[in-house]
């Protein structure tokens, strides 16, 4: 069985996956958090923008993205801004 907890690191709170055993206790949690924010509240409004944006391509499936199709731009026209983001080709 397994399900998500809120667990505090430091100042942070993740949303982690956590897995039991068969007695119910904590066997697992991922090793890094699905989610992360300064407060239980931060962690509520970003699943909260995720739920809206999920039900907008669900109304709307021609905003589904095929990840090896991106065609990924710059975030904007100063070239001295050369940094790398993830997944960014």
């Amino acid at each position: 069985m397994w399900n998500y907890r809120v667990i505090k690191k430091g100042e942070e709170y993740g949303l982690y996956e956590v897995f039991y055993n068969d007695e119910g206790e904590i066997s697992a949690h991922a090793e890094n958090p699905d989610l992360v924010g300064e407060s239980m509240e931060d962690l509520l409004a970003q699943l909260s923008m995720m739920k809206k944006d999920i039900l907008r391509t669900m109304n709307e499936p021609d905003r589904v993205l095929e990840f090896d199709k991106i065609k990924f731009h710059p975030f904007c026209d100063d070239e001295e801004d050369k940094t790398e983001y993830p997944f960014q080709d």
